[in-house]
């Protein structure tokens, strides 16, 4: 009897415990992430125009839809107020400058770059579940620095006396001689957690690094600080460990 007594209060006992560690929520877990969002990339019209040559004219920055896709490990107690988050990441830096003039001379310059890097953010719990605030970084590897674009309407019969180049040979100088960078960035946003697998964030990114630099040229382009923003909106699944 005393033997089946001690049997069942050792079963008991490991039972229990095994039902305590199994209750027990991993602080880490691992996501994906899939976002999209609006890119620009001011600075540029002091690039192609960086004095007072002549007037008449105007340009214009347009932001431009962005993708972004990532793996990360996040790392949160449950009813703390503190968690970090780190993984890489793809994303883009894109922009649109459009240039028209009183002679009805119009072109649309696009670069448009690629990166894979690494992100580190720290995130706030206000009410220690759901609702967060993140506050961090990024930086990443350039994967196409001659990723621009070049349009135009200047080989048009009306601009024949001006001899302008074709919009071609534009463009591939643009290529050449203007120059995709690194993004280096600060950022964060606000993100809400819909159970244990679900993230939905919102979150700025201002490069601090430029993004374009400007090599040496005979076409009167000249360097300046060109500083890129990303706004982006991702959805995320978190796996438990």
């Amino acid at each position: 009897m005393m033997k089946t007594v001690l049997n069942a209060a050792i079963f008991s006992v490991l039972f229990l415990s095994g039902g305590n560690l199994s209750a027990q929520v991993s602080p880490i877990r691992l996501g994906v992430r899939l976002g999209c969002g609006m890119s620009v990339n001011t600075g540029m019209d002091k690039i192609l125009v960086p004095e007072d040559y002549y007037s008449n004219y105007n340009f214009k920055d347009k932001w431009q839809f962005t993708p972004t896709v990532g793996v990360f490990a996040q790392y949160h107690i449950d009813g703390s107020i503190i968690g970090v988050e780190g993984g890489f990441s793809y994303w883009q830096k894109a922009s649109q400058l459009v240039y028209n003039d009183n002679k009805e001379l119009n072109y649309k310059v696009t670069p448009r770059y690629n990166y894979i890097g690494v992100s580190a953010l720290l995130k706030i719990y206000p009410w220690r579940k759901g609702f967060n605030i993140s506050i961090g970084g990024r930086a990443g590897a350039n994967l196409n620095g001659k990723g621009i674009s070049y349009e135009s309407n200047q080989e048009d019969s009306k601009f024949a006396n001006y001899h302008f180049a074709t919009v071609a040979e534009t463009e591939r100088l643009m290529k050449e001689k203007l120059t995709g960078q690194p993004d280096i960035a600060v950022g964060g946003g606000f993100g809400y957690e819909i159970g244990k697998h679900w993230n939905i964030d919102l979150r700025y990114f201002l490069g601090l690094n430029s993004t374009i630099k400007t090599e040496r040229n005979d076409y009167n382009w000249a360097e300046h600080s060109t500083h890129g923003q990303n706004i982006e909106l991702s959805i995320s699944y978190l796996f438990k460990l």
